[in-house]
Protein backbone atom coordinates (compact mmCIF):
# COMPACT_ATOMS: atom_id res chain seq x y z
CA UNK A 1 0.00 0.00 0.00
CA UNK A 2 2.74 2.43 0.91
CA UNK A 3 4.60 1.65 -2.31
CA UNK A 4 1.51 2.33 -4.45
CA UNK A 5 0.82 5.54 -2.58
CA UNK A 6 4.39 6.74 -3.04
CA UNK A 7 4.35 5.92 -6.74
CA UNK A 8 1.12 7.84 -7.16
CA UNK A 9 2.54 10.81 -5.27
CA UNK A 10 5.72 10.86 -7.38
CA UNK A 11 3.79 10.70 -10.65
CA UNK A 12 1.46 13.51 -9.65
CA UNK A 13 4.37 15.59 -8.37
CA UNK A 14 6.26 15.11 -11.63
CA UNK A 15 3.38 16.18 -13.83
CA UNK A 16 1.84 18.98 -11.79
CA UNK A 17 4.45 20.84 -9.81
CA UNK A 18 6.58 23.80 -10.87
CA UNK A 19 9.07 25.33 -8.41
CA UNK A 20 7.90 28.73 -7.18
CA UNK A 21 11.16 30.36 -8.25
CA UNK A 22 10.26 29.58 -11.86
CA UNK A 23 6.90 31.36 -11.53
CA UNK A 24 7.78 34.61 -9.73
CA UNK A 25 8.67 37.57 -11.95
CA UNK A 26 11.52 40.04 -11.46
CA UNK A 27 13.41 38.42 -8.61
CA UNK A 28 16.47 40.30 -7.43
CA UNK A 29 17.39 43.89 -8.23
CA UNK A 30 16.78 45.81 -11.42
CA UNK A 31 19.71 47.26 -13.32
CA UNK A 32 20.42 50.86 -12.35
CA UNK A 33 19.45 53.18 -15.22
CA UNK A 34 20.13 56.87 -15.55
CA UNK A 35 16.79 58.72 -15.68
CA UNK A 36 17.78 60.90 -18.63
CA UNK A 37 19.04 57.87 -20.55
CA UNK A 38 15.81 55.99 -19.89
CA UNK A 39 13.61 58.91 -20.93
CA UNK A 40 15.44 59.39 -24.23
CA UNK A 41 16.25 55.78 -25.11
CA UNK A 42 13.05 54.91 -26.91
CA UNK A 43 11.67 57.35 -29.43
CA UNK A 44 9.21 55.97 -31.95
CA UNK A 45 10.63 56.95 -35.34
CA UNK A 46 8.95 56.94 -38.74
CA UNK A 47 10.27 54.58 -41.42
CA UNK A 48 9.19 53.88 -45.02
CA UNK A 49 5.99 51.83 -45.13
CA UNK A 50 4.54 53.29 -41.94
CA UNK A 51 0.91 54.41 -42.02
CA UNK A 52 0.30 57.74 -40.31
CA UNK A 53 -2.88 59.44 -39.22
CA UNK A 54 -2.51 63.19 -39.76
CA UNK A 55 -5.15 65.31 -38.05
CA UNK A 56 -5.39 69.00 -38.78
CA UNK A 57 -7.26 71.58 -36.73
CA UNK A 58 -7.92 74.98 -38.27
CA UNK A 59 -10.19 77.91 -37.51
CA UNK A 60 -11.80 77.47 -40.96
CA UNK A 61 -12.24 73.69 -41.49
CA UNK A 62 -14.87 74.12 -44.23
CA UNK A 63 -12.19 75.55 -46.52
CA UNK A 64 -10.06 72.40 -46.27
CA UNK A 65 -12.43 69.41 -46.50
CA UNK A 66 -9.72 67.11 -47.87
CA UNK A 67 -7.81 66.95 -44.55
CA UNK A 68 -8.58 64.74 -41.55
CA UNK A 69 -10.14 67.53 -39.55
CA UNK A 70 -10.41 66.78 -35.83
CA UNK A 71 -14.03 66.25 -34.78
CA UNK A 72 -16.26 64.07 -32.62
CA UNK A 73 -16.93 61.87 -35.65
CA UNK A 74 -13.41 60.42 -35.50
CA UNK A 75 -14.46 58.01 -32.74
CA UNK A 76 -17.01 56.33 -35.04
CA UNK A 77 -14.62 56.05 -37.98
CA UNK A 78 -14.64 52.38 -39.03
CA UNK A 79 -12.25 52.69 -41.98
CA UNK A 80 -9.09 50.58 -42.01
CA UNK A 81 -5.70 52.22 -41.36
CA UNK A 82 -4.93 52.00 -45.08
CA UNK A 83 -8.07 54.03 -45.84
CA UNK A 84 -7.70 56.77 -43.26
CA UNK A 85 -3.92 57.08 -43.10
CA UNK A 86 -1.04 58.31 -45.23
CA UNK A 87 1.58 55.72 -46.19
CA UNK A 88 5.22 56.79 -45.97
CA UNK A 89 6.88 56.25 -49.36
CA UNK A 90 10.17 54.46 -49.99
CA UNK A 91 11.74 57.92 -50.11
CA UNK A 92 10.47 58.62 -46.60
CA UNK A 93 7.87 61.17 -47.62
CA UNK A 94 4.12 61.76 -47.29
CA UNK A 95 2.08 63.01 -50.23
CA UNK A 96 -0.59 65.32 -48.79
CA UNK A 97 -3.28 67.53 -50.31
CA UNK A 98 -2.44 71.18 -50.82
CA UNK A 99 1.13 71.00 -49.50
CA UNK A 100 2.49 68.10 -51.58
CA UNK A 101 5.45 66.02 -50.41
CA UNK A 102 6.65 66.23 -46.83
CA UNK A 103 9.79 64.41 -45.68
CA UNK A 104 9.15 62.59 -42.38
CA UNK A 105 11.60 59.67 -42.38
CA UNK A 106 13.47 59.10 -39.08
CA UNK A 107 11.31 61.75 -37.39
CA UNK A 108 9.35 61.35 -34.18
CA UNK A 109 5.61 62.03 -34.28
CA UNK A 110 6.19 65.50 -32.83
CA UNK A 111 8.87 66.32 -35.39
CA UNK A 112 6.63 65.15 -38.24
CA UNK A 113 3.78 67.31 -36.88
CA UNK A 114 6.06 70.33 -36.88
CA UNK A 115 7.24 69.65 -40.44
CA UNK A 116 3.65 69.40 -41.74
CA UNK A 117 2.56 72.45 -39.78
CA UNK A 118 5.40 74.48 -41.26
CA UNK A 119 4.14 73.77 -44.78
CA UNK A 120 0.49 74.37 -43.86
CA UNK A 121 1.29 77.85 -42.54
CA UNK A 122 1.64 78.99 -46.14
CA UNK A 123 -2.04 78.24 -46.75
CA UNK A 124 -3.91 78.59 -43.44
CA UNK A 125 -3.73 80.55 -40.20
CA UNK A 126 -2.65 78.88 -36.96
CA UNK A 127 -3.01 75.23 -37.95
CA UNK A 128 -2.64 72.57 -35.28
CA UNK A 129 -1.35 69.18 -36.41
CA UNK A 130 -1.16 65.80 -34.68
CA UNK A 131 0.49 62.72 -36.15
CA UNK A 132 -0.18 59.19 -34.91
CA UNK A 133 1.21 55.89 -36.15
CA UNK A 134 -1.56 53.49 -37.17
CA UNK A 135 0.52 50.38 -37.84
CA UNK A 136 2.22 49.99 -34.44
CA UNK A 137 1.46 46.40 -33.51
CA UNK A 138 3.14 43.58 -31.61
CA UNK A 139 2.52 39.82 -31.66
CA UNK A 140 2.58 37.49 -28.64
CA UNK A 141 2.81 33.75 -29.32
CA UNK A 142 3.24 30.55 -27.36
CA UNK A 143 2.18 29.78 -23.81
CA UNK A 144 0.08 32.82 -22.96
CA UNK A 145 -3.60 33.06 -22.13
CA UNK A 146 -4.55 35.00 -25.28
CA UNK A 147 -1.95 34.74 -28.07
CA UNK A 148 -2.43 37.14 -30.95
CA UNK A 149 -1.50 40.42 -32.59
CA UNK A 150 -2.25 43.62 -30.69
CA UNK A 151 -2.51 47.16 -32.02
CA UNK A 152 -0.73 49.73 -29.88
CA UNK A 153 -2.46 53.09 -29.54
CA UNK A 154 0.38 54.98 -27.88
CA UNK A 155 3.98 55.72 -28.78
CA UNK A 156 5.45 53.25 -26.30
CA UNK A 157 4.69 49.76 -25.03
CA UNK A 158 6.81 47.71 -22.65
CA UNK A 159 7.38 43.96 -22.47
CA UNK A 160 5.35 43.55 -19.23
CA UNK A 161 2.49 45.53 -20.80
CA UNK A 162 2.54 43.29 -23.88
CA UNK A 163 2.34 40.16 -21.72
CA UNK A 164 -0.57 41.80 -19.89
CA UNK A 165 -2.39 42.34 -23.20
CA UNK A 166 -1.96 38.62 -23.90
CA UNK A 167 -3.37 37.66 -20.51
CA UNK A 168 0.02 36.80 -18.94
CA UNK A 169 2.17 33.70 -19.31
CA UNK A 170 0.24 30.50 -18.65
CA UNK A 171 1.29 28.04 -15.90
CA UNK A 172 2.81 25.94 -18.70
CA UNK A 173 4.96 28.80 -20.06
CA UNK A 174 8.69 28.92 -19.49
CA UNK A 175 9.37 32.30 -17.90
CA UNK A 176 13.14 31.78 -18.05
CA UNK A 177 13.51 31.54 -21.85
CA UNK A 178 11.19 34.22 -23.25
CA UNK A 179 12.28 35.54 -26.64
CA UNK A 180 11.71 38.80 -28.50
CA UNK A 181 12.13 38.54 -32.28
CA UNK A 182 12.87 41.99 -33.67
CA UNK A 183 13.02 42.82 -37.36
CA UNK A 184 15.75 44.96 -38.85
CA UNK A 185 17.09 45.75 -42.31
CA UNK A 186 19.09 42.51 -42.60
CA UNK A 187 18.16 39.61 -40.33
CA UNK A 188 15.79 39.29 -37.35
CA UNK A 189 17.39 39.92 -33.99
CA UNK A 190 16.51 37.50 -31.18
CA UNK A 191 16.63 38.78 -27.59
CA UNK A 192 16.49 36.15 -24.82
CA UNK A 193 15.01 37.21 -21.48
CA UNK A 194 14.63 35.48 -18.13
CA UNK A 195 11.49 37.06 -16.68
CA UNK A 196 12.21 35.57 -13.25
CA UNK A 197 15.32 37.74 -12.83
CA UNK A 198 15.00 41.52 -12.69
CA UNK A 199 18.50 42.11 -14.06
CA UNK A 200 17.49 40.37 -17.30
CA UNK A 201 15.41 43.42 -18.22
CA UNK A 202 17.41 46.11 -20.04
CA UNK A 203 16.49 49.17 -22.03
CA UNK A 204 17.01 47.11 -25.19
CA UNK A 205 14.33 44.55 -24.35
CA UNK A 206 12.07 46.52 -21.98
CA UNK A 207 10.65 48.77 -24.71
CA UNK A 208 9.07 47.07 -27.71
CA UNK A 209 9.26 48.21 -31.31
CA UNK A 210 6.62 47.95 -34.05
CA UNK A 211 6.28 44.38 -35.37
CA UNK A 212 8.16 42.81 -32.45
CA UNK A 213 7.21 39.16 -31.84
CA UNK A 214 7.23 37.77 -28.30
CA UNK A 215 7.46 34.01 -27.99
CA UNK A 216 6.92 32.07 -24.75
CA UNK A 217 8.26 28.53 -24.88
CA UNK A 218 6.31 25.69 -23.22
CA UNK A 219 7.72 23.91 -20.20
CA UNK A 220 8.82 20.31 -20.68
CA UNK A 221 5.82 19.09 -18.74
CA UNK A 222 3.57 20.77 -21.33
CA UNK A 223 5.24 18.68 -24.02
CA UNK A 224 4.60 15.61 -21.90
CA UNK A 225 0.96 16.60 -21.59
CA UNK A 226 0.71 16.57 -25.37
CA UNK A 227 1.20 12.79 -25.15
CA UNK A 228 -1.10 12.70 -22.17
CA UNK A 229 -3.74 10.13 -23.21
CA UNK A 230 -1.44 7.37 -21.95
CA UNK A 231 -0.28 9.49 -19.02
CA UNK A 232 -3.85 10.36 -18.06
CA UNK A 233 -4.81 6.71 -18.24
CA UNK A 234 -1.85 5.76 -16.04
CA UNK A 235 -2.65 8.36 -13.40
CA UNK A 236 -6.34 7.39 -13.47
CA UNK A 237 -5.46 3.74 -12.95
CA UNK A 238 -3.12 4.63 -10.11
CA UNK A 239 -5.76 6.80 -8.49
CA UNK A 240 -8.35 4.03 -8.79
CA UNK A 241 -5.92 1.46 -7.43
CA UNK A 242 -5.11 3.62 -4.41
CA UNK A 243 -8.80 4.21 -3.65
CA UNK A 244 -9.70 0.52 -4.01
CA UNK A 245 -6.77 -0.64 -1.88
CA UNK A 246 -7.60 1.96 0.74
CA UNK A 247 -11.20 0.72 0.96
CA UNK A 248 -10.10 -2.94 1.18
CA UNK A 249 -7.56 -2.26 3.92
CA UNK A 250 -10.01 -0.06 5.80
CA UNK A 251 -12.64 -2.85 5.86
CA UNK A 252 -10.05 -5.36 7.13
Amino acid sequence: MKIVGRCFFIVMLFFSCTPQKKLVYFQGKFNAVNDSTSANYFKLKIIPGDILMVNVFTINPEAFPYFNIVSDKQSSDTRSPYEKGYTVSDRGTLEMPLIGEVSVVNMTMTEASDAIKKKLLKFMDEPMVTVKMLNFKITVLGEVARPGTFNIYSETVTLPEALGLAGDISPFGNRTTLKIIRSNAKTPQVLAIDMTHAESLTLENYYLYPNDIIYVEPLKRRALQNISPAVTLLTSLLTTAVVVLTLILTKK
